[in-house]
């Protein structure tokens, strides 16, 4: 794709790698607030405006993009419904960030969230319309149409929570539920499905002949145990054990989803090795073995003794959210965007920028690991505040080094692919 549309793609990328320096600036403050002190921050206030930044201002906006120019590839323009959307989204997020920060959830910040979840309805009726009439082949229709859905239905778990806290329900598990409920389909919904969509595309567009059989079965085996892989959010509620049942069923589809998946992509190895340039190809893997061990310690916590440890401790908690947002999520948006050009081709500066990024993920999930570990067998690990600080560190400075260079080289960009 060439033009003015391109060039407002590249555009909408380098905000939403914005929101993912803010992302990562907050986290930074947090794990500086944890080592040492901070009175003057809130802690939960802005632990908020950080998890909620995350989700809607940078994955949410980067598959906002990917997705419409999925759609715009083949189009002279980009439809106005989508351009008002993703600035009014901006509006959005930006708000929710600044009064998370200072009110916690208040008037205000509900507020934003509600027009938020507003605006994902509307992308999400305007593209399933547009999805529907397009050429697009039938297999990106079918995982596209599976993230939108649990787009929308992982905002029930914003809704419950937002009538919690207005009517101040002292309920810790009703609490806790409902924001697993919006993180489940969040994170094996809307976001597990979108890449999914992006990476058969991937595939479409780089003519790579794959066994399409198979693309509708991992389809299939990953849509129908989404929502029963809820189950596998609350055991650490010690609920009835047809909960327990329902959850390992789950967890077993789940898993045998993702086996067929890794089985077809290990079969086009040597096709998607001589496609992709080698950043592209390490973000790829790096994505591929998250995705691997995401449904891996999915499955693993159907157990009763890991489910109840894993859902009950901090660190395991934050780890595993690490793990999907950064480690399966961003490498791959990051692949994609490089493969699309939408992000500048990768030099000499881009090439120390993203040592620095992939090292601070890698080494964040590591202590991360070793940090709940030491939690479970309480043990304790008196300095893992200074070791995420460092690494919460690295993430920034890169993601900051990267967003310099592509503001630094837009221009340069826009008349290349012009």
């Amino acid at each position: 794709m060439k033009g003015p549309s391109f060039q407002r793609l590249i555009r909408w990328t380098t905000l939403s790698l914005l929101n993912f320096v803010i992302v990562s600036l907050a986290g930074v403050i947090l794990r500086y607030k944890i080592a040492f002190s901070l009175p003057w921050v809130n802690y939960e206030h802005l632990l908020n405006a950080h998890s909620h930044f995350a989700f809607a201002g940078w994955i949410s906006m980067a598959l906002f993009t990917a997705f419409v120019y999925m759609m715009a590839e083949n189009r002279a323009s980009i439809k106005k419904g989508y351009l008002y959307q993703f600035y009014l989204a901006q509006i959005a997020n930006f708000g929710m960030l600044l009064s998370f920060l200072f009110e916690g959830y208040g008037t205000l910040s509900i507020g934003f969230s509600i027009l938020s979840i507003l605006f994902s309805y509307w992308f999400t009726w305007q593209y399933w319309k547009d999805l529907t009439k397009s050429n697009l082949p039938l297999l990106l229709k079918y995982f596209a149409k599976g993230a939108l859905s649990f787009f929308v239905l992982s905002s029930v778990g914003s809704w419950l929570l937002g009538y919690i806290i207005a009517n101040k329900i002292f309920d810790k598990n009703l609490y806790h539920n409902s924001v697993y409920l919006f993180l489940h389909f969040q994170y094996n919904g809307w976001f597990t499905f979108g890449i999914l969509t992006i990476f058969f595309q991937m595939l479409y567009s780089k003519k790579i002949l794959f066994n399409e059989k198979k693309g509708f079965l991992v389809f299939m085996l990953l849509a129908t145990a989404c929502v029963p892989a809820y189950c596998l959010s609350i055991l650490w509620t010690n609920p009835p054990v047809w909960i327990y049942i329902l959850a390992a069923l789950a967890g077993l589809v789940q898993l045998a989803g993702a086996v067929l998946l890794i089985q077809m992509i290990y079969s086009l190895r040597k096709r998607l090795s001589s496609e992709f340039a080698n950043p592209v190809k390490t973000f790829l893997l790096l994505s591929l073995l998250a995705f691997s061990t995401k449904f891996l310690l999915q499955s693993l916590s159907a157990i009763p003794v890991i489910g109840v440890q894993a859902f009950g401790t901090r660190p395991v908690i934050i780890g595993y959210l690490h793990l999907v947002l950064l480690g399966f999520t961003s490498f791959f948006l990051f692949g994609f965007f490089l493969t699309e050009k939408l992000f500048r081709p990768v030099t000499g500066f881009w090439a120390i920028s993203l040592i620095l990024f992939i090292t601070g993920v890698l080494a964040n999930e590591i202590f991360l690991m070793i940090q709940g570990l030491s939690s479970i067998m309480q043990s304790g690990w008196g300095s893992s505040g200074i070791f995420l600080l460092v690494v919460s560190l690295l993430i920034f400075l890169g993601l900051s080094l990267l967003f310099i260079h592509q503001i630094y080289h837009r221009k340069s960009i826009d008349t290349q692919l012009s």
